[in-house]
């Protein structure tokens, strides 16, 4: 395990270098080459071929060994994004760990997981005459005391009645076990396949362990310490996946996979993220709220913020046209225009939610007839501001919408039981708009007015908004006032004392 940390900080402290001195001498650009499809390929006894791809042109590296330790293979010129190197002269039977490494011609380094492959045929169990140990060497071996089977060893252990003893075998086995098992690996990075509120994780490790996802949103993960985690009811396995539920929609994780095999050693993989995917919008009430003479207007809910597009088309000519809004709404209205009198259209709305994804209505189908409809007021306020001064006046700003272009009046009166004889604001031309404003400087301070709307459209139709109420502010007394007032309240106190 020492030796794995140093590999660990020697590579790391080597990679960390390679970069440096790249960025030093080509200064230009930082983006790493992106490594996939890592393949191992004709796998015999003593070779076999690694092959991966990379985004753009870079070389080609093998880091591998029979420990994690690796040694190099290096085909240096940064000339392809198909990659394939064949490792020769390879021992049977045995495993060796390796990893890829590509780097462009600025020097920017991809590195990718490690991985590890079982050689096919026998291994070699000792050295033979010819390999490091001469022949005598290998009688004497052959003439050593055997080594212990299993079934002694067992009774030998029953024999002893010591439990400090017997403790002291146990932590002995611990440790000879934990000196001669290599790392749990994990195999790559994991697979992530995410729903709104959960998401599939899939991993493979190189032998049968446990299964746990530790994941947090990334907006609070600290970078260490994830929020949840989820563990695997099943037994131990190569292959693991585990579904993450109770996530929330159009969100950001950040997660890691953990597996621990029967004799405790465990393995995990580095920090990624996925995104869960928006919820998808459901249309409702879809209706049509006006037909005119050229033009109609349809409203609908969606069950989820979204954008709105109505896609439409005239069923005599097949002429097709859209219309869109890309702001985020619950409650939606649009208006078709341009269209021609008389005519069938058929209409279609497609809301699209945070993340892009679509849902589509049922057809809606409409005649424009001669416009017999009056406009549609909506979305009426008003804000009044009080300007101080030796005579404050008031600035009341009245704004409203209509769903068709319209010439509209505003009337008021004072109070709200209609004793005052009601004040039109005139306008001096006749205009047609959608949007209207009024800004009214007659209202005096803390008080109460009544006002109504008065649309027509552009073929006579007319309507009368509801009534609205609204109230002025109070005057402010200015500093002159208040010691005025502070005044004439200290003398009238000492008159009343005098009399």
């Amino acid at each position: 395990m020492r030796n794995v940390l140093t590999y660990k900080i020697l590579s790391l402290l080597f990679t960390v270098g390679v970069v440096i001195a790249a960025q030093i001498a080509f200064a230009q650009s930082t983006d790493p080459p992106e490594i996939s499809n890592v393949q191992i390929e004709n796998v015999t006894e003593d070779s076999l071929t690694v092959t991966w791809e990379t985004d753009k042109d870079s070389d080609s590296v093998v880091n591998y060994g029979l420990q994690p330790d690796l040694g190099i293979v290096r085909i240096p010129v940064p000339d392809k994004t198909v990659h394939s190197i064949t490792l020769e002269n390879l021992e049977a039977g045995r495993v060796y760990y390796f990893r890829v490494i590509s780097a462009d011609e600025d020097g920017n380094q991809g590195i990718s997981a490690d991985y590890k492959v079982q050689m096919s045929g026998t291994p070699q169990t000792g050295d033979g005459p010819g390999q490091g140990q001469s022949s005598s060497d290998s009688t004497t071996s052959q003439s050593a005391t055997p080594t212990p089977t299993v079934e002694e060893i067992i009774e030998q252990i029953n024999q002893i009645t010591s439990p400090q003893q017997l403790q002291e075998i146990l932590t002995e086995v611990v440790e000879a076990i934990q000196g001669i098992t290599t790392d749990l690996t994990i195999i790559g990075p994991p697979t992530v396949i995410p729903e709104t509120t959960t998401a599939l994780v899939r991993w493979t490790t190189d032998r049968e362990a446990s299964s746990e996802v530790q994941f947090s949103p990334s907006a609070s993960f600290d970078g260490t310490n994830y929020a949840y985690s989820q563990a695997s009811t099943g037994g131990p396995t190569t292959d693991h996946e585990i579904r993450i539920i109770g996530l929330e929609p159009y969100t950001e994780y950040s997660f890691k996979v953990l597996s621990t095999d029967g004799l405790n050693i465990t393995g995990e993989s580095r920090n990624f993220t996925f995104l869960t995917k928006a919820s998808l919008p459901e249309i409702r009430n879809l209706r049509v709220l006006k037909v005119e003479e050229n033009a109609a207007t349809l409203a609908w809910d969606t069950t989820v913020p979204a954008k709105a597009l109505i896609e439409f088309q005239d069923q005599t000519t097949g002429a097709q046209n859209s219309v869109g809004r890309p702001t985020l709404a619950t409650s939606h209205q649009m208006r078709l225009a341009d269209l021609t009198l008389g005519t069938r259209y058929v209409a279609f709305v497609i809301s699209e939610n945070s993340g892009g994804d679509r849902v589509r209505s049922q057809p809606i189908q409409f005649i424009t007839v001669r416009d017999i409809a009056p406009p549609i007021i909506s979305n009426v306020t008003n804000e009044s501001t009080l300007f101080p001064g030796g005579e404050s006046r008031i600035q009341t700003i009245i704004e409203w919408v209509s769903d068709e272009p319209a010439y509209c009046l505003m009337t008021y009166r004072e109070g709200v039981a209609g004793g005052s004889e009601p004040t039109v604001r005139e306008k001096e031309r006749v205009e047609y708009n959608t949007k209207h404003v009024e800004v009214v400087v007659d209202f005096a301070p803390a008080t109460v007015y009544q006002f109504w709307l008065n649309c027509e459209d552009e073929a006579g139709n007319k309507t009368q908004s509801e009534n609205f109420v609204l109230f002025t502010p109070i005057q402010e007394k200015n500093i002159i006032d208040l010691i005025l007032e502070n005044f004439q309240s200290t003398f009238g106190w000492v008159k009343n004392i005098g009399v």
